[in-house]
């Protein structure tokens, strides 16, 4: 058997889609011993390498897939999309060769970027592997994740189009499988069509190695609570957030630091400034500037500086959900950041740019760690936090009530992701 995946490249420098792609290997290699995997990423060419699974470890193919121009490349999805229908396409196109060599095709599309919010090009480029796996004949799984939101018509069609040629496809949270059902209308199929929690809320945590630890040595035996803060560099690298198409009320670059200095001087915590989409910096969407920049703005407060720090590049999502584990309570903009915090059990709140954080948290009951900068004041955002933060003892018993459950959900659901690729790969040998 061998399972194609796209959607989940371990090396965008995005810690959230790299737990999607761990979390989903590590299910899939534990319920399918032998099966072979071939990962499509960012990178050129085909390259093969071994995947660290328990005890032992399993071969995993990458190979590059990518848009642009450079139609000539094998790895370019606009090539490989207009040669997809002609079914001899395979023996020249070595792209397609690979897909055609899957028994099934699984997409996550990032977790949440199967919507039109993010610009047409990204769009576009999520849709592609879809409609190839599809213009190939190789069954399609749309993993668990978010679907829209959608601003355009036409988005809106192609969408629907994947969403009824797909074998299964999963909605991450309640909100999202309702929006399927509403596309769907008389067409949606309970069977096909189906409500799950995301994959990464089964990633293992997994301590990092004593000598490469983030936290300062004498935190680690200290009674004061430790609070984690994940800043999006995509949200502050935006600055003035009127009119650049989040629609913010709020300012997040006044928020996160009133946030900040408001835990270093009312409070007696610590905090751990936790970037999750480490890119190279200067680059518009890294954690790691905003981090700096976030320590940068509090000057020279030998105080401060004592109690606050941030986590150095260099972490597997692993090793990260591990260190936000540890924290007694998290804020994050990224919306695997407070995954982590949630699936660990840590009182998590988030301050969002978009729906999919609501129907993520309502999951496991927490809709009201949800604080929305769109609709709500500087002020009023920060009031919530502040609310939140005082009473997280609550909010961390709300969630250890609710985890059990979304556990069960999580391995129902790849339970039968996993029966759907028994199914493909029999359907072939009894073609073959």
């Amino acid at each position: 058997m061998r399972i194609g995946l796209f959607g989940a490249a371990p090396d965008t420098g995005n810690m959230g889609v790299s737990a999607l792609c761990h979390a989903f290997l590590d299910a899939m290699i534990a319920r399918l011993p032998g099966c072979e995997f071939v990962i499509f990423d960012n990178s050129r060419g085909r390259r093969k390498s071994d995947y660290a699974a328990g005890q032992a470890s399993v071969p995993i193919t990458y190979s590059g897939v990518r848009g642009g121009k450079r139609l000539y490349r094998s790895e370019n999805l606009n090539t490989m999309a207009a040669m997809a229908r002609w079914p001899m396409a395979g023996r020249l196109q070595a792209g397609l060769a690979l897909i055609d060599s899957c028994d099934v095709i699984m997409d996550v599309s990032g977790g949440d970027s199967f919507s039109d919010i993010y610009g047409e090009t990204r769009f576009h480029r999520m849709l592609l592997p879809k409609r190839i796996a599809l213009r190939r004949g190789v069954p399609l799984l749309l993993l668990p994740q978010t679907y829209g939101p959608y601003t355009a018509k036409h988005s809106i069609d192609q969408v629907r189009l994947v969403l009824l040629e797909a074998g299964q496809a999963w909605a991450r949270d309640a909100r999202s499988y309702r929006l399927m059902q509403s596309l769907l209308g008389e067409d949606f199929d309970p069977a096909a069509h189906r409500s799950g929690v995301d994959m990464a809320f089964g990633l293992e945590a997994r301590r990092p190695d004593d000598a490469a630890h983030p936290l300062p040595v004498e935190w680690q035996h200290s009674a004061a609570t430790l609070v984690g803060l994940n800043v999006s560099g995509l949200i502050w690298h935006a600055r003035r957030l009127q009119g650049d198409g989040f629609g913010f009320k709020a300012d997040y670059l006044e928020v996160v630091m009133r946030l900040l200095i408001w835990l270093l001087e009312e409070t007696h915590a610590n905090v751990l400034l936790i970037p999750h989409v480490q890119v190279a910096s200067g680059h518009e969407e890294s954690d790691d500037d905003a981090c700096a920049e976030v320590i940068s703005r509090l000057g020279d407060r030998a105080e401060w500086a004592s109690r606050c720090a941030i986590v150095p590049p260099g972490f597997d999502p692993y090793e990260l959900k591990w260190i936000i584990g540890q924290c007694d309570w998290f804020c994050g903009t990224r919306m695997h950041a407070t995954i982590a915090g949630l699936s660990s059990g840590v009182p998590t709140a988030s301050i969002v740019y978009s729906d999919k954080a609501q129907g993520v948290f309502e999951t496991c009951g927490q809709g009201d760690g949800v604080i929305d900068p769109r609709t709500e004041g500087t002020d009023r955002v920060l009031a919530q936090l502040q609310a939140h933060f005082l009473g997280r003892e609550r909010v961390r018993a709300s969630l250890a009530a609710e985890l059990p459950t979304m556990r069960c959900r999580l391995a129902e659901q790849m339970d039968a992701i996993a029966e759907f690729a028994r199914q493909c790969a029999r359907v072939e040998r009894e073609e073959a």
